[in-house]
């Protein structure tokens, strides 16, 4: 497994997807029953478990592409990579839970000012980060395909293009709209909920970097907020005995 592919300058990628993971596991119990009454659906804990453990480790995907493990590390500016996790899951997960999903995902760096490139035209940006081929394609690093056998970079996600991410911000945007005036305020509740769930499995695995003591640097949103989520998040764990 290659090991030397980063989520970060001083952290290796399956080290924060698997610390998300395990935040999963203390978060997701907390807000089982807001989400299946938030995005209305009635599947059994284990399957929308798994629907959100998906969401997890995958909204970081595209920081395996060339361009970006290049980059890290680096003072040279990062190419985006939250659209490219948010199309894959938008690709692959079943209708009734992918838009809410994938639209978190799509957003997850927000507070860095994102949002407006990651859903209007994710395409148009990943051709200009240089993040895909003369043909549409995304170039990955070769490396990473080392991570398939801790099923972090399914074979599904090497067929990604720029048109995925085309079709991606394009549903996302139908649906966010919603068919009525009262699926609109609906559909970003349960945008929001997904997205507060990932914020805090991805800012709190992230606090256990090397970096996260140096608070005059803000890698990862605000340094307050940052110290809110990493407080609630250990109280959590503390409550159920971790």
């Amino acid at each position: 497994m290659p090991e030397f592919l980063y989520s970060a300058p001083n952290e290796k990628y399956n080290e924060h997807i698997s610390r998300c993971k395990e935040k999963l596991k203390i978060i997701f119990p907390v807000f089982y029953f807001t989400i299946k009454k938030v995005l209305g659906i009635n599947n059994e804990y284990e399957i929308v478990y798994n629907y959100f453990l998906r969401m997890v480790e995958f909204h970081d995907l595209g920081k395996l592409t060339k361009r970006w493990q290049e980059r890290v590390g680096t003072n040279k500016k990062l190419p985006s990579h939250a659209p490219i996790g948010a199309a894959y899951l938008w690709k692959t997960l079943p209708e009734n839970i992918k838009a809410p999903i994938s639209f978190a995902v799509a957003i997850h760096h927000t507070d860095k000012g994102l949002l407006g490139d990651n859903i209007e035209r994710p395409d148009v940006q990943a051709i200009l980060d240089n993040v895909v081929d003369y043909a549409g394609h995304i170039i990955w690093d070769n490396r990473a395909i080392g991570l398939r056998e801790i099923e972090l970079f399914p074979e599904e996600a090497e067929d990604l293009t720029v048109n995925d991410l085309k079709e991606m911000a394009r549903g996302l945007r139908v649906w966010a709209r919603g068919r009525s005036l009262l699926e609109q305020p609906q559909r970003r509740l349960q945008a929001s909920l997904v997205h507060h769930i990932l914020k805090l499995c991805d800012i709190s695995a992230a606090t256990e970097r090397s970096d996260y003591q140096d608070k005059e640097e803000s890698h990862y949103g605000g340094w307050l907020m940052v110290d809110n989520i990493k407080s609630y998040v250990d109280s959590l764990t503390k409550r159920i005995g971790l």
